[in-house]
C-alpha cells in the first residue's frame, strides 16, 4: 500500500516559481514532485494566479517568503481606504507614525459607518503593515520619502514580473495637471525698477494622462479631462475627430470610474490592435502608480492584458512618465501657448489669454505630445529596466529649455528671465496637484462618487463652433489644396489628405442636390 504524502504547505513565494517555470512549458507532474504538492494543487494556484501576483506586486519580499496564503483583511474597504490616505500622505513627504495610522483607521471607520466594535489595535496595524509591504513604518513612526533602497529591492522583483514580457508589451501610464493659462510668474528686474510687470497666475486646470510602451512604438493618444461636460466650442463638432480621449469630471481630476473607462475603452482596443498589426502574442502589461484615483489591480484586467501597481515608495525614482516625460509634453505645450501669445500683435496678451477656450488647448497639447520624442520615452525607462538596449544609446542634449527660454524672454516683463523661470514655470502644474479629502477616498472605496454631478459649466473664452455650409467647406478646401500643392514642405499623404476632405464636400453637395432634384420632380 503506497504511503500518503506529507501535507506541505508552499510559501507564496515558491507557488510563482511553478507558475512562471509552468508558463515557460514545464511540466506539471514533474514540478509537482519536485515541491511535494499534488497536481490538483498546482492547478489551484494557476486558477488563482491573478491573486497571487496581485499579492506578490504590493507585498514586501520577506512576506511573500515566509505567507502562504492571500488572505484578506476582514476590514477590506477600511483597509483600502486607509491605504489611499497613507500613499497620498506618503507622496507629501509627511512624517507618519503607528498611533497617527491607528488615529486615521478610526476615524474612516466611523466615516464609512463601519463596525462600531473596531478598536484599530496593534495587532490591526501589524497586519495592515504586513499586507501593504511597509517595512520602514515603526511605531514610534520616521518620515517615509523616496526609498532608493526599496527601488533597488523592486528592481529584482520587476524582472520577475515583466520576464515574459517584450518591451513592446509594457507600458506605463500617469497623470499630471496642466494649468493651462499659467505664465512667467517670474522676472529679474533692475534695481531702478521696483516690481516686474509680469501677470496673475490663472489656475484654470486639466488633468492630462500620458501613456507608452517601454520600446516608445506605441504612444496612445493622450485622456484630458476638464471640468464641463460640453463646452460651447464643442458645438457641432464630431467628438471622435478630437486627437485625445476627452472627459470631464467636477474638479477635472482622474477618478476611478474615469480610469476604468479609459482601461476599457482606450488601452485595451488599442493595445489589441498593436499587438495584431506586428504580430505580438495578445498581452501587455500596464504600470501605474497605487493613486486614489486608480481602481483595484483586480478590475484593471482584460483577458492577457492587466494592470500592476508599482510599489509607493518608488513611484517617483521608479516610475517612466515621472522621469523627465511629462516634464518634457509640458514644454513642448508652452512653447506652443507662448507663439501664439506673441504672434499676433493686434491683441493683447491678457485678450488673446481670455479668447482661448478648451479645444486650443487640446490641439496644443496633442501636438506637443506627438512632438515628444521617441528618445526621451525609451530614456525615461532606464532607471526601471536597466537592460533595454537601446537605454544605452547616447541621445543628443535637448534644445526645449533653450528654446521656451527665448520665447519667455519675449514676453512684457521677462525680458531679463533665466534658465530657473522655465523651471518653476514647468512645475507650476504640481503645485496643484489633486488632495484627496477622506470623503474623496470614501467614496472611491465604496465605488460612489462624492460630486453628484458634472459641471457643464462653460470655460472662459469658449465659442460655438457654428455649422460649417457644404460650399464654403469646397472652397476653403481647394485653395488649401492648392496651397499645400504649391509648398515646398508638402508630402503626398498632405496633399491626398486635403483632396479627400475637398472630395467628401463635393459629394456631399451633389447628394443634397440629387435630394432637391427628387423632391422638384
Amino acid at each position: 500500500m503506497a504511503s500518503k504524502r506529507k501535507h506541505k504547505s508552499c510559501t507564496l513565494k515558491e507557488k510563482l516559481e511553478v507558475l512562471k517555470r509552468l508558463h515557460k512549458g514545464e511540466s506539471a507532474t514533474q514540478l509537482s514532485k519536485e515541491f511535494g504538492v499534488g497536481k490538483a494543487t498546482i492547478s489551484d494556484w494557476k486558477k488563482n494566479r491573478g491573486k497571487i501576483e496581485q499579492f506578490y506586486t504590493t507585498t514586501s519580499e520577506k512576506t511573500i517568503e515566509k505567507r502562504s496564503k492571500t488572505t484578506v483583511s476582514s476590514y477590506e474597504k477600511l483597509d483600502e481606504a486607509l491605504f489611499l490616505w497613507f500613499t497620498q500622505e506618503r507622496q507629501k513627504g509627511i512624517p507618519i507614525t503607528g498611533p497617527l495610522i491607528q488615529e486615521k483607521a478610526l476615524q474612516l471607520n466611523k466615516l464609512m459607518d463601519g463596525d462600531v466594535s473596531f478598536t484599530a489595535s496593534c495587532g490591526f496595524l501589524d497586519r495592515w503593515k504586513k499586507r501593504h509591504g511597509i517595512r520602514q513604518l515603526t511605531i514610534t513612526g520616521e518620515k517615509l520619502s523616496a526609498d532608493n533602497e526599496a527601488a533597488v529591492e523592486y528592481l529584482d522583483e520587476f524582472k520577475c514580473i515583466i520576464s515574459s514580457y517584450l518591451p513592446q508589451q509594457v507600458y506605463n501610464a500617469d497623470e499630471t495637471g496642466l494649468n493651462f493659462k499659467a505664465l512667467p510668474t517670474k522676472s529679474l528686474a533692475s534695481q531702478e525698477e521696483r516690481s516686474a510687470p509680469g501677470f496673475k497666475m490663472d489656475k484654470q486646470r486639466l488633468t492630462v494622462l500620458a501613456c507608452s510602451n517601454a520600446s516608445a512604438t506605441n504612444k496612445l493618444p493622450l485622456m484630458v479631462i476638464g471640468k464641463s461636460a460640453k463646452p460651447r466650442c464643442f458645438k457641432n463638432m464630431n467628438m471622435n475627430s478630437l486627437p485625445v480621449f476627452y472627459r470631464n469630471q467636477k474638479k477635472a481630476w482622474m477618478d476611478r470610474a474615469l480610469f476604468k473607462e479609459w482601461f476599457d475603452k482606450q488601452f485595451v482596443p488599442k493595445v489589441k490592435a498593436f499587438n495584431k498589426e506586428n504580430g505580438l502574442p495578445p498581452r501587455a502589461l500596464l504600470l501605474i502608480d497605487n493613486a486614489p484615483s486608480h481602481p483595484e489591480e483586480m478590475q484593471l484586467v482584460c483577458d492577457d492584458i492587466k494592470a500592476i501597481f508599482l510599489p509607493p515608495n518608488v513611484t517617483s525614482i521608479l516610475q517612466p512618465m515621472d522621469q523627465g516625460v511629462l516634464q518634457a509634453l509640458k514644454q513642448n505645450y508652452r512653447k506652443m501657448l507662448l507663439r501664439s501669445l506673441l504672434e499676433d500683435n493686434e491683441l493683447t496678451i491678457l485678450d488673446k489669454l481670455m479668447k482661448m477656450n478648451i479645444k486650443d488647448v487640446i490641439y496644443w497639447v496633442a501636438e506637443a505630445w506627438e512632438n515628444t520624442c521617441k528618445e526621451s520615452l525609451q530614456k525615461s525607462w532606464k532607471n526601471l529596466w536597466p537592460e533595454l538596449e537601446f537605454v544605452q544609446t547616447v541621445f543628443p542634449p535637448t534644445k526645449e529649455n533653450c528654446e521656451l527660454l527665448q520665447l519667455v524672454k519675449r514676453m512684457p516683463g521677462c525680458e531679463n528671465a533665466e534658465e530657473e523661470c522655465v523651471e518653476e514655470w514647468t512645475a507650476v502644474d504640481d503645485c496643484g496637484h489633486e488632495e484627496y479629502t477622506d470623503e474623496d477616498i470614501v467614496a472611491a472605496v465604496q465605488g460612489t462618487s462624492a460630486d453628484l454631478d458634472a459641471d457643464d459649466s462653460e470655460e472662459e473664452g469658449d465659442a460655438p463652433t457654428d455649422v460649417v455650409p457644404h460650399t464654403a467647406a469646397v472652397s476653403a478646401l481647394d485653395l488649401a489644396l492648392r496651397y499645400v500643392e504649391q509648398h515646398a514642405d508638402a508630402t503626398p499623404t498632405d496633399v491626398m489628405f486635403m483632396r479627400r476632405w475637398r472630395n467628401i464636400s463635393l459629394f456631399r453637395i451633389s447628394r443634397l442636390k440629387n435630394i432637391v432634384r427628387k423632391i422638384h420632380v
